[in-house]
């Protein structure tokens, strides 16, 4: 690598499908009739994008790799490693990344590096994509991420108020153009005693003889009924923001510097987050295209990347092991 080059982001794309479901929707009349225990956690929701299939996924994927490598003026032949995730996958594996890799024509030495750490898999694909390219094991990588969570929703259960599908991409390598975004470092916070408070999972729904389940639903998604809702707000609320800022403090930085492009989930989050951090401008789509999970990030950075003006941004995201991560990016 030359030295005035950098590993950056080349370009970023993104894709959504047409069907918008507002708070009217008729899936949400059990809900609204019952209120149940959590109902207030997601507010500040208005639309969501929604798949007519969950195959529909990998549509959206491919269009969002496609606008990505056309913003950064690269052919899918000069592309090493696809990273990120199809969620959920049509199989357990391989992942639709698969398909994406086939759709989109990328050539044969081209790897398929799934990561199946839903809410974070762009920026944990953002780090190793840049480490890859960083120590010459790869050239250009390709980031991305679709969700079709909305049809892997029980719609008697507050967290599917939030559901939305999104795709959301970036083409990664080297370069000498200041304007291109680079990571620079990041900051992890895990703590697993949390495991399970937020999972997906099938469930069963029938019992057979000697007691045995021989049935069970598609996987669904769950905030548990004992520490979903204290994962949420001690967790989700108070240890992400101080990942950021942990991560700001190290270089120098306050919230001021940056431009914050978190993970969406409800205007709760937000307003925590936006009171702890304080950055010069916080991105959030939240009331139009609600929580993508791990395709949140990716696709903001893409849909508002003109309305970055700060030299710092910070992805971050939250994973349901659970852990928050952010990057923190500069140029210029």
């Amino acid at each position: 690598m030359k030295r005035e080059e950098h590993v950056a982001i080349l370009g970023q794309g993104y894709a959504v499908p047409p069907f918008i479901r507002g708070n009217d929707a008729p899936i949400f009349d059990w809900l609204k009739k019952h209120s149940p225990s959590g109902t207030d956690l997601f507010d500040g929701l208005k639309f969501r994008r929604v798949l007519a299939t969950p195959e529909g996924v990998v549509d959206i994927m491919v269009e969002s790799c496609q606008n990505a490598l056309a913003q950064a003026q690269l052919k899918p032949e000069h592309v090493d490693m696809i990273l990120g995730s199809g969620s959920v996958s049509a199989y357990i594996a391989p992942n639709d990344l698969t398909v994406v890799h086939d759709r989109l024509g990328l050539p044969r030495h081209c790897r398929i590096m799934p990561l199946n750490s839903d809410y974070s898999a762009f920026q944990d694909g953002v780090r190793l994509a840049n480490d890859l390219i960083q120590c010459g094991t790869i050239q250009h990588a390709l980031v991305v991420c679709g969700n079709n969570w909305t049809h892997f929703m029980d719609y008697h259960e507050p967290v599917s108020l939030a559901a939305s599908d999104g795709a959301g991409a970036v083409v990664m390598g080297r370069s000498a153009d200041p304007r291109h975004f680079r990571l620079i470092d990041w900051e992890n916070d895990t703590q697993a005693k949390w495991y399970g408070a937020f999972r997906m999972v099938p469930r069963p729904i029938a019992d057979g003889p000697h007691g045995h389940t021989h049935a069970y639903t598609k996987p669904l998604m769950k905030l548990d009924d004992k520490t979903g809702q204290e994962a949420f707000q001690t967790f989700g609320m108070q240890v992400a923001p101080q990942v950021v800022n942990n991560l700001l403090k190290r270089h120098g930085l306050t919230g001021g510097d940056i431009t914050l492009i978190p993970h969406q989930t409800s205007k709760t989050v937000e307003d925590a987050w936006n009171a702890a951090i304080q950055p010069a401008r916080y991105i959030s789509t939240l009331a139009e295209y609600a929580d993508m999970v791990s395709s949140t990030v990716p696709v903001n950075l893409a849909k508002c990347h003109h309305e970055i003006h700060t030299k710092y941004i910070v992805l971050l995201g939250i994973g349901m092991e659970m852990h928050a991560t952010a990057l923190l990016l500069e140029r210029g």
